[in-house]
């Protein structure tokens, strides 16, 4: 059956109907989102499912006016679509219709669904850095608690329908159609799977905590008077700890990795010129009030020709080389190099400064390591 959630413009920011699968209607209105129950479904050939309303696929299942769900003698998926007008809160407003849809999987001819008993949703982790992501698996169980199918990712050997992914709050953790949990920003979330087999519902949670990054980036640019550089962000927050958790940057020097580069932000564009201070021609070193923290990252930057293996401080001390050059406005003669980004690798949690030594400039900004 579908599931509607009813609610009025003052309550269009309630997290309890926040998933991320919904249509979000941004007018007065009085449906917020329109949700296709069950989210998946398993069925057998010649089996029924209630549900809504229209085949995309009616060689393998077909859907009555009621919902109902008949699967043919076809083996394949075909995704169920319900539609619902919302009723608009005022005149003049338009007519907006929401969608849902539910994926249907038909068995092989004298296949029926294994007897599941409840499914699960495991991680070889609980965390996950903003920005970085994971994989849930389902677990099917049967009724005395052994596994029967697995899926994760695009492994699937079961046969089975994917099951329906949807987050408790998206601004903190997305999934995907897969199960493929992107963590947004620190918080915590809950990740819900459902689906059907052989016409009972399951339905499986799995809490997930989002951390700080584990990778940063921090820019070299001008003030907003056009005179002078500044580090943008001015404190960077990252995640050693996580990036252990998670294996990265590869297995052997897990840390978190935080990249220097001369370019613009959305926040500061890049507006270096012959005109301003410093110009075109300066270039910057980045010092660190404690260079052995700054160890090696694994690899370039993308897009760095810039060989990975640099420590410690940016382009100081003297001399200047191809391998461990000043961050340049705009690289020119011995400086060619220079406009590269540079990465370093960040294992210790603490609280870190790094100032730019060029006369006249004397940045500052500060990285905390968690």
């Amino acid at each position: 059956m579908k599931t509607l959630c009813l609610l009025g413009v003052a309550a269009l920011l309630v997290v309890a109907c926040e998933n991320d699968k919904m249509t979000d209607i941004f007018n007065s209105s009085q449906f917020y989102y329109v949700r296709v129950e069950p989210q998946s479904a398993t069925l057998a050939q010649g089996g029924t499912q209630t549900i809504t309303f229209r085949s995309t696929d009616p060689t393998v299942a077909t859907v009555d006016n009621n919902g109902v769900v008949t699967a043919l003698a076809k083996a394949g998926t075909t995704q169920i679509i319900g539609t619902l007008q919302n009723i608009p809160g005022g005149t003049s407003v338009p007519s907006v219709s929401l969608a849902d849809t539910t994926p249907v999987t038909v068995l092989a001819a004298g296949v029926a669904p294994p007897a599941v008993s409840s499914i699960t949703l495991t991680s070889s982790r609980s965390t996950n850095g903003a920005g970085s992501n994971d994989t849930l698996t389902v677990n099917y169980i049967d009724a005395g608690g052994a596994t029967i199918a697995t899926q994760r990712a695009t492994t699937n050997a079961s046969g089975l329908g994917r099951p329906g992914f949807f987050t408790s709050d998206p601004s903190i953790a997305t999934v995907g159609a897969t199960g493929i949990v992107t963590g947004v920003k620190p918080g915590t979330a809950t990740i819900t799977a459902s689906t059907s087999v052989g016409g009972v519902v399951k339905t499986a949670t799995f809490p997930i905590t989002i951390t700080d990054p584990v990778t940063a980036t921090v820019s070299i640019t001008t003030a907003t008077s056009g005179n002078g550089i500044i580090f943008f962000p001015p404190t960077t927050v990252v995640s050693a700890t996580e990036a252990i958790a998670e294996g990265r940057p590869n297995t052997t020097t897990p840390g978190a990795v935080v990249t220097w580069g001369v370019f613009g932000t959305a926040v500061f564009t890049q507006t270096f010129t012959t005109t301003t201070t410093p110009n075109s021609t300066e270039c910057f070193n980045v010092v660190f009030a404690n260079p052995v923290a700054a160890g090696a990252a694994p690899t370039a930057p993308a897009g760095s020709t810039v060989p990975p293996g640099n420590t410690g401080n940016i382009g100081d001390p003297p001399p200047i080389t191809a391998t461990n050059p000043r961050l340049c406005s705009i690289p020119t003669g011995t400086n060619a190099f220079g406009k590269d980004a540079q990465s370093r690798l960040f294992t210790t949690p603490g609280t870190y400064t790094f100032v730019s030594n060029t006369p006249g400039s004397s940045a500052f900004a500060t990285l905390i390591v968690k």
